[in-house]
């Protein structure tokens, strides 16, 4: 029994064992069944958009409409991997362009070092040729020699390192034999030079050396031309790099509009589409210039976009003035309207449409202005709060347009200032005064303030305040004033001049005569007729009263110098 129960009791702990071990193993193996599973998802969901990378953007536009945020999210990525492969082979073509320069220009310092050897050498010939041994001339002629050794030795260092260059540039050795076998020639010529003895050795060695240049002289050309090429084709690579990010952003803009992220995307295309130009090497940039102008992707694409741009603008502003000139004609035909309310309205239209055509030339530009609203509805909350007081008078500008209580031309009375209004604008009104003189005013203050227009009619009166003393005829004079005013030609029939005595004064009885006329007429029938009233006073023998005083001068009393009895003293008696 016992022996029954312990081989019970020993299946049972391996049982437990096993059922350990099976858990851990299913543990271990179901986070590796699951990113085998994610993996094995996405593999399963493949670009299509970057089977044909030169697709046009509508299409491509088209294609990308139905796909989903995960689904897009790959296309962006495969996008992606094709610029970045497209700036790798740009990338590698600058730096074969480079190579090429730094060749060409040790190439440059190789000849120049070479002539100015042969300069040497010529001058040595020259010197020696009438020199006999042991003259100062075959001592110069030494001294040739010695530079020229010199010079050499420049040359076959400035040689090697072309060498070098080549083989940076190539990357072969076949490439470079050439010019190790230069620089060896060089290197025998400044260990032979010192073995010149005769003039036709110094001809056979600057012979030598002219053949040593002009043989760099042709791989500089060579090197040249394959830089040449470089650039061409680097240019034409920068075009379909063009291509491929317009591309690019046309998927990111989906991706963006369906809930994705694409600042990591942007920020890439951003940091690779700059282009760094070596402007000390002339001749590629030009290549580089005319090759941009030439390309559909740069100059053509460009000239087409700017056309564009220009031909909206103008078109914008033809538009705008005809739409202007509609509503002003309207606004006149309707009428109720203020010259200033519609001169506003006109203007507010024809800053409406160019600014809507600017936007949309904008566009051609391609120029995105999601950002450019953006900026400008931010500012325009900031200003909203800093401006309140000028937003105040932009309201209260708007308000006098709309109610008009006077308009440009009238003469007024306001904030105690008297003149014809100069201009209204939405921030302030203009007054000019008698002298000349602008007084600026605040709409907030204009809005606020007692307005007195006295061109508000098509007629005014004429009221003129007349003074006349205590001993003349009254009904007479008021006779004599509305004969002046009724034999006025610019004074109206209707309504009549009247006359009306209005008070007495300390040394004079008022009179006011009045007789209406056109309000443009006003000025000049007031200054006509006070200058009429005045000679016909005159004739009449009228006499206009000036303030006069009577001052009287009395003689003083005596003063009696009699002692007076004092009445204390008196009552003391």
């Amino acid at each position: 029994m016992k022996k029954i129960k312990k081989s019970i009791f020993s299946h049972k702990w391996q049982a437990f064992c096993l059922m350990i071990v099976a858990c851990t193993l299913t543990v271990w193996v179901s986070p590796v069944s699951s990113q085998e599973s994610e993996t094995e998802t996405s593999a399963t969901i493949a670009a299509i958009t970057t089977q044909e990378p030169e697709i046009p953007v509508d299409e491509l536009k088209l294609l990308l409409k139905p796909l989903t945020q995960e689904e897009l999210e790959v296309e962006a990525k495969a996008w992606q991997n094709l610029l970045k492969a497209k700036v790798q082979e740009i990338s590698d073509a600058e730096i074969a362009i480079k190579r090429k320069n730094r060749e060409t220009r040790k190439s440059e310092e190789a000849v120049d070092a070479i002539e100015k050897a042969q300069k040497s050498l010529d001058e040595a010939e020259a010197r020696k040729k009438n020199a006999s041994p042991g003259s100062p001339e075959a001592e110069e002629a030494q001294k040739n020699l010695e530079a020229a050794q010199k010079e050499l030795a420049k040359a076959q260092e400035a040689v090697e390192e072309v060498v070098e260059a080549k083989k940076q540039s190539e990357g072969t050795e076949e490439a470079t034999q050439d010019l190790e076998v230069v620089a060896e020639a060089i290197e025998d010529e400044v260990s032979n030079t010192d073995d010149i003895n005769t003039q036709q050795e110094l001809a056979e060695k600057e012979k030598q050396l002219k053949a040593l240049s002009e043989q760099l002289e042709d791989s500089s050309e060579v090197a040249s031309e394959v830089k040449t090429q470089l650039v061409v084709g680097v240019t034409e690579l920068q075009q379909e790099q063009t291509a491929l990010a317009d591309r690019f952003d046309t998927v990111l803009d989906e991706f963006e509009s369906k809930g994705g992220k694409a600042e990591s995307f942007r920020q890439y295309v951003e940091s690779v589409s700059g282009l760094e130009i070596d402007v000390s090497d002339t001749e590629g940039l030009w290549l580089r210039i005319a090759g941009w102008i030439k390309s559909e992707e740069g100059g053509l694409r460009w000239g087409k976009n700017i056309g564009i741009f220009s031909a909206i603008v103008i078109t914008s502003v033809i538009v705008a003035a005809i739409l202007g000139f509609v509503t002003n004609r309207s606004l006149r035909i309707l009428g109720g309207v203020s010259d200033p309310l519609r001169q506003f309205l006109v203007r507010t239209v024809w800053q409406a449409t160019v600014g809507v055509g600017v936007l949309l030339a904008l566009t051609a530009l391609e120029i995105n202005l999601g950002p450019i609203l953006a900026l400008v509805g931010g500012t325009s909350f900031i200003l909203a709060f800093a401006l309140q007081t000028n937003l105040g008078n932009l309201a209260s500008g708007l308000m006098i347009m709309i109610y008009s209580p006077f308009n440009v031309g009238d003469e007024v009375e306001l904030c105690g200032t008297s003149g014809y209004i100069d201009s209204i604008s939405l921030a302030h009104t203009k007054i000019k005064g008698w002298t000349g003189q602008i007084i600026t005013i605040p709409n907030n203050s204009v809005l606020s303030s007692v307005v007195v227009n006295h061109s508000a009619r098509d007629t005014r009166r004429v009221s003129l305040q007349i003074r006349v003393g205590y001993n003349e005829n009254l009904s007479k004079v008021e006779q004599l004033l509305l004969d002046i005013f009724k034999s006025h030609s610019l004074v109206l029939d209707q309504p009549k001049p009247s006359t009306f005595a209005w008070k007495f004064e300390e040394y004079f009885v008022d009179l006011y005569v009045g007789g209406w006329t056109k309000t443009s007429d006003y000025w000049r029938v007031y200054n006509e007729t006070l200058h009429q009233i005045k000679e016909r006073f005159v004739q009449e023998g009228i006499s206009i009263p000036i303030p006069q005083k009577d001052i009287r001068f009395q003689e003083p009393n005596q003063l009696s110098l009699k002692p007076q009895k004092n009445s204390i003293a008196g009552n003391r008696e």
